[in-house]
């Protein structure tokens, strides 16, 4: 029994010693295995840092290249956010795997890609050419959504609602039925605060040329009541000068009156006769013909009495001023 035991580790000894190779290989496959094993209880764990670090171990040991590994490790950048190293790998699977049975999530996965880098239209093309391949796709609603969501964030509303419709319509027990409604509420809120900014912008702009319109009539108002002010301060301006003028003239008149009887006093005391005297030479008959035999006067009372204080003025004029008598 002892001999047998020692037989079995000296073979075990040269094959070791003669077959190196067989051996790194043995160990080489059993730690890609561990890798994978971690990876795979690191994916089953939600950790996805750990579990693309394993994956991505494990694709780049020749060998151990996997459609599946592949697979993982690109699920695995997606929960994590990884969007540019899931492009670059979705592209590398669909380079290197062209047959798998994974392609069509692949290339699913790729337009979401896309979306999320804001890269739109590439995501409107990859996805909607998913759906043309795949018609009959357990995805086929999601991939729609997405291509939705994809025209929403390039604020192109019209054909976003009318893919969250068809959602709705043809796939109503879908997981993305109600994620679309909300997308459908959202549109229409959109709508009414946008009907809502163009009538307050427009009604804004109506009462700022109301305002305007205001504010000139305003001061065209203010310029024709100053105007008037103007014109009625030099109306006043004017009666008062006239006033001062008639005043004046007045003022001179009682004057001249007021000489013109001291003068007339004056020359009473003198001696020289009254006008209405007749052997005074300015005495004047109303009622002498004329030589062509007419009565100059007139019978009136008051124009007499007119006519005779200008021969009396006259008669002083004379008096105090002979140099004029002619």
């Amino acid at each position: 029994m002892k001999k047998n035991k020692m037989l079995l580790c000296f073979s075990m000894v040269l094959i070791l010693t003669i077959f190196p190779a067989v051996s790194q290989k043995v160990s080489s496959n059993a730690s890609d295995s561990d890798t994978l094993v971690s990876g795979y209880e690191s994916y089953r764990n939600e950790d996805w840092t750990s579990a693309m670090f394993f994956f991505r171990k494990a694709v780049a040991v020749s060998g151990g290249v996997t459609d599946e590994t592949w697979y993982m490790l690109i699920m695995s950048e997606m929960y994590a956010g990884e969007y540019k190293g899931a492009l670059s790998d979705c592209d590398t699977f669909m380079q290197k795997f062209s047959f798998s049975m994974y392609l069509p999530y692949i290339q699913y996965q790729k337009g979401r890609c896309q979306h999320f880098l804001g890269q739109n239209e590439s995501a409107v093309l990859t996805l909607s050419d998913f759906c043309h391949q795949y018609p009959s796709h357990d995805l086929y609603a999601s991939a729609l959504y997405w291509i939705a969501e994809s025209f929403y964030a390039e604020y192109n509303y019209n054909a976003a609602r009318g893919l969250y419709e068809r959602i709705i319509m043809d796939f109503p027990r879908d997981t993305k039925v109600g994620a679309a409604q909300y997308r459908i509420d959202a549109i229409d809120q959109k709508s009414r605060e946008e009907k809502l900014l163009y009538l307050l912008k427009v009604t804004g702009e109506e009462n700022l040329a109301a305002r305007e319109d205001y504010e000139r009539q305003l001061k065209l108002f203010e310029a024709e009541d100053k105007i008037g002010l103007q014109k009625r301060l030099a109306d006043a301006q004017q009666r008062i000068q006239e006033l001062e003028t008639a005043l004046n003239g007045d003022k001179k008149d009682g004057e001249e009156n007021a000489n013109a009887s001291a003068l007339a006093k004056k020359s009473s005391d003198e001696g020289v006769h009254d006008i209405n005297d007749p052997n005074n030479p300015y005495y004047y008959n109303p009622y002498a013909q004329n030589p062509y035999g007419m009565y100059p006067g007139s019978l009136d009372p008051e124009v007499e009495a007119l006519k005779r204080k200008a021969r009396q003025l006259q008669y002083i004029l004379d008096e105090r001023y002979p140099e004029n008598k002619k």
